[in-house]
């Protein structure tokens, strides 16, 4: 009989990031990996070594690419004694498993960014150190306003593609874009890794119990709306920089108060470090605020018996998805929103809307849309089955992908 293989995962960890995306999506995958393609997690490359320093040269200086420094920083991680306690961390964790896979999620956006830097010196230092790697669950994308540092950051991508044993997107769009940059490197695509928890989505009646173990972290009220029977809708935030707090506020402020016409309340869910500033910018509305510390769990069981959800947040309406909630997407710094729309039957509109920039005209417009997509018969129970059919493809596409 052979044995599993074990593998290193780069992943999130719930304690190091609020954000739910990294969160749950990282998740996720080490249950498609350890359940569904025989493999065992024997060690995990984290946020503290994709988010601080590991060595003297991962630093920016002027006049330098941050990508120039990716082949010194593997060759630094791969070498048989590391100068720095996280050089040894990342060497240790490659060394003691057979296979390195990394789940991409965000960071494939080319532009300067030093996690990026990060993960493709471990990427490449794996295969210094003679092991496989896979690259799965990422995005590929431009930037927002793209820089003069493009060039290199095609450049170095492209050679670190080059050297993986296999590479899968989480959205077409990005595998479209590959397939302009990089036409000699193999890849695919399968929808997002979060995808596989539909099975584990909790939605009857005896579930929606407030004030339980499932509802740690939210505040009173909303533990309330969770169990009983009034609708609410959930907002959350987006990855976009330079949100007006005042603009949205004015919109979300006219939105509520269409919606509180037929008895819907709003709940805006921060699900990421981010959103609290636009939390904070919902003072003194009527509009009940979530933290992005509340455990998985209870972010799953608000968003799941929402009425509705509109989001520019790309994993959290993935999540919503799992119970049936319907979703609007609204813009984000990437293609990621679009392209889901390309990948679940969201419910609703199939165009991505501005994030709340559109003031009492556009709020108007949501709660018609809102009232619309509540009336529509069985919506829930088609998006909740588009969900689960593309939990079933992700599961059944890594473990082919890895075998």
């Amino acid at each position: 009989m052979e044995r599993r293989r074990t593998c290193v995962l780069r992943m999130h960890e719930a304690q190091t990031r609020l954000n739910w995306g990294g969160r749950s999506t990282s998740l996720a995958l080490a249950e498609i990996l350890e359940v569904h393609a025989d493999r065992t997690i024997v060690s995990t490359i984290g946020a503290p070594h994709i988010l601080g320093q590991l060595g003297d040269i991962d630093v920016r200086s002027d006049g330098h690419s941050v990508f120039e420094m990716v082949d010194d920083l593997a060759v630094q991680i791969a070498a048989p004694h590391p100068t720095t306690e996280k050089l040894a961390d990342v060497r240790a964790a490659i060394t003691a498993a057979d296979e390195l896979v990394v789940n991409g999620e965000g960071d494939f956006i080319l532009t300067e960014r030093l996690t990026l830097v990060r993960t493709m010196a471990m990427m490449r230092a794996a295969k210094l150190l003679g092991k496989p790697v896979y690259l799965v669950n990422s995005i590929l994308s431009y930037a927002t306003g793209r820089s003069g540092a493009d060039a290199l950051s095609h450049e170095e991508v492209g050679r670190t593609l080059a050297q993986c044993d296999a590479v899968c997107y989480r959205d077409p769009a990005s595998l479209t874009l590959h397939r302009e940059l990089y036409p000699d490197v193999p890849a695919s695509w399968l929808p997002d890794a979060l995808f596989a928890w539909a099975p584990h989505a909790a939605t009857s009646v005896a579930d929606r119990v407030g004030f339980s173990p499932r509802s740690e972290g939210l505040p009173l009220p909303v533990q309330r709306l969770v169990s009983g029977d009034d609708p609410y809708v959930v907002l959350s935030g987006t990855s976009l920089a330079g949100v007006d707090p005042q603009t949205f506020r004015s919109t979300v402020a006219a939105l509520g108060e269409h919606l509180a016409h037929d008895g819907t309340r709003l709940v805006f869910a921060g699900s990421d470090t981010p959103d609290r500033a636009l939390a904070e910018s919902l003072a003194g509305l009527d509009v009940h605020v979530v933290d992005p510390r509340v455990p998985l769990t209870a972010a799953s069981l608000l968003l799941w018996n929402a009425a509705a959800m509109i989001s520019g947040r790309y994993h959290p309406s993935i999540l919503a998805s799992l119970g049936g909630t319907p979703f609007l997407l609204m813009a984000s710094n990437s293609h990621k929103t679009r392209s889901l729309l390309d990948v679940v039957d969201s419910g609703w509109r199939g165009a991505e809307q501005p994030f709340f920039t559109g003031g009492p005209e556009q709020a108007a417009d949501l709660a018609r849309s809102v009232s619309e997509v509540r009336g529509r018969h069985g919506v829930r129970s088609h998006v909740r089955r588009s969900a689960r059919a593309n939990g079933t493809a992700v599961a059944r596409g890594v473990t082919d992908l890895l075998s």
